[in-house]
């Protein structure tokens, strides 16, 4: 599945006059106290985690700025500060505007600007995302060509964002996830996916991991949906034929992207090329030539081995660990060794 729109975390900044150390041992019973400072802390944090941003003085009258993180509520803090009587403590709380973050790709500009007609807002700066200046009844809609399976850096959000004061946080994730789809067809140029077949070939048999392996992947990276699976029957050189398995999938990622990422699951973590994935697009096999011609001077084996580490730089640390764990298995059930001959 390929998923297009989620929040940030929800945060609130707090202003102390009075009873600092006793409603700092409140947070640090809430959540943690990190070195972060309230720009860093936005940047890193996704969805599950809510951030508490104190200013206050200390006894000594030099002024304090902490940041804390939980996976708890915020309204667990505020209760429990409010039943323990120490509100009187508190110069103000505010709640900082709503967090979105979307996925296109594409031109990124026509598409924020496809959601602008249709929602309103303003095109602001991305930076900085720490915002105290904005109410929190608005939220800001940040993107990102990047798979939202794991946390986005800075360097992979478009540097302008959008600035709606007139729906809520919840309506605007609820109407993108209605839309989201119509809106990357606005970026892409074209309301089109592809149908893309890629088929496993492998002569140890261990189709079901290698299958396993490619679900990882595309689930990780978001790039689409499988449609189909079945089993077919090629002809090998030899003249015999013999059992692929094909799985077809629906993307709106570019095919020569899909061919990078076949290319990259074809290799082991020791480099080895231990599975053969071949990308076919309206019945024509897509060759290796193209990124062959992207990369003079190097082999094949170099560029399948770099599209691999590029695959696990944009997936999360599950689908990684999936990915070793499935790659361990291979190996174990392995008829020979990798590179080694078969018996003649």
């Amino acid at each position: 599945m390929i998923s297009l729109v989620r929040t940030g975390p929800e945060s609130i900044a707090i202003k102390l006059s009075s009873e600092v150390s006793e409603i700092r041992h409140k947070l640090g019973a809430w959540g943690t106290l990190i070195s972060l400072d309230a720009e860093s802390a936005l940047r890193k944090y996704g969805p599950t985690r809510r951030l508490v941003f104190l200013t206050a003085r200390t006894e000594e009258g030099a002024p304090l700025y902490e940041t804390y993180v939980s996976e708890n509520p915020l309204e667990l803090l505020l209760t429990t500060l409010i039943n323990s009587r120490m509100t009187g403590g508190i110069d103000s709380v505010n709640m900082m505007p709503g967090y979105i973050m979307m996925r296109l790709m594409g031109n990124l500009k026509r598409g924020i600007s496809a959601i602008q007609r249709d929602i309103g807002g303003e095109i602001i700066d991305r930076d900085p995302i720490f915002r105290p200046d904005i109410p929190g009844t608005s939220s800001i809609i940040y993107f990102t060509p990047k798979s939202l399976a794991k946390s986005i850096p800075v360097e992979d959000m478009y540097n302008k964002a959008l600035l709606v004061h007139t729906r809520s946080k919840g309506a605007i994730v609820q109407y993108l996830s209605l839309h989201g789809i119509e809106y990357l067809g606005d970026a892409l140029g074209t309301p089109d996916w592809n149908d893309v077949e890629i088929k496993i070939c492998d002569s140890d048999g261990l189709f079901d991991l290698h299958r396993q392996r490619l679900l990882t992947v595309t689930q990780g990276m978001q790039i689409g949906i499988v449609l189909e699976e079945k089993w077919e029957r090629e002809q090998a050189l030899t003249r015999r034929t013999i059992p692929v398995y094909m799985m077809k999938l629906y993307t709106p990622v570019d095919i020569q992207t899909i061919k990078k990422l076949a290319m990259g699951l074809e290799y082991n973590d020791r480099g080895q090329r231990f599975v053969d994935f071949d990308v076919y697009h309206g019945d024509r096999k897509i060759s290796a030539f193209t990124e062959l011609e992207k990369n003079p001077g190097k082999t094949r084996n170099e560029i399948g081995i770099m599209n691999r580490n590029e695959i696990l730089k944009n997936i999360d640390i599950d689908s990684i660990n999936e990915l070793i764990k499935l790659e361990a298995e291979i190996d174990r059930q392995r008829k020979r060794p990798v590179g080694a001959k078969a018996d003649a």
